[in-house]
């Protein structure tokens, strides 16, 4: 039985030290006093830093500084060029990714190399490269539920904005289609899952179902 327990605590050792000389990243994970984790990942002077949302930054140099800019260039290995916002932080040091999870996505969908072409503070364009291959499984995982759950996200974003406009009373042609669609829900769950107002009994105004609280 100890030579068991020994075996795989050795596997577990050389699994997880396979892990570390084949990622680029310098994996950590702090808990605060309230027992929230947050994990760091860095590669350079790229920091992806998650605890309840995840953000990511690069800081181009101890002594640069950066130019107020709204997007960067970027080039996984030998791909084309694309094009992410960004936004500088308040010490003018480092440039913060819009669209953390994009980036993610895009580094674990690639791997390699990451060459960023930013704006010094009055300088010409300069490029930084980072190796990024591997992101640890938990970052991983957090990518994986983030693409479950954002086409959920933006139908939930959509629909609430048309719901808005027809409570605004200038979008007749959104809030009728707003009611037809409220009309095929028959379950107050699928109606109030939905966004929609269930009615429970029949009024002079109003019969029983799904309908647009307008």
């Amino acid at each position: 039985m100890k030579r068991t327990l020994l075996a795989i605590a050795l596997t577990l050792i050389l699994i997880g030290s396979a892990f570390a000389q084949n990622t680029a990243w310098d994996y950590s994970t702090k808990t605060d006093i309230t027992g929230k984790v947050a994990e760091t990942a860095i590669s350079g002077s790229l920091v992806v830093r998650c605890s309840k949302a995840c953000e990511v930054y690069f800081i181009p140099d101890r002594y640069t500084l950066v130019e107020d800019q709204n997007s960067v260039l970027v080039r996984f290995n030998d791909k084309p060029v694309k094009r992410y916002g960004v936004s500088r932080s308040e010490d003018y040091t480092a440039l913060f990714f819009s669209d953390p999870m994009g980036v993610l996505k895009a580094i674990r969908d690639n791997g390699g190399y990451m060459t960023v072409e930013y704006k010094p503070y009055q300088k010409t364009p300069d490029t930084l490269k980072y190796e990024v291959w591997n992101l640890p499984p938990t970052i991983l995982k957090r990518i994986e539920k983030w693409e479950k759950e954002s086409p959920v996200a933006e139908q939930r974003r959509k629909r609430e904005a048309a719901l808005s406009a027809c409570r605004s009373g200038y979008a007749e042609d959104v809030c009728s289609q707003l009611r037809d669609e409220a009309r095929s829900y028959h379950t107050k769950e699928a109606c109030q899952s939905h966004g929609f107002f269930w009615v429970e009994q029949e009024t002079e105004t109003q019969q029983k179902g799904c309908w647009v609280k307008e």
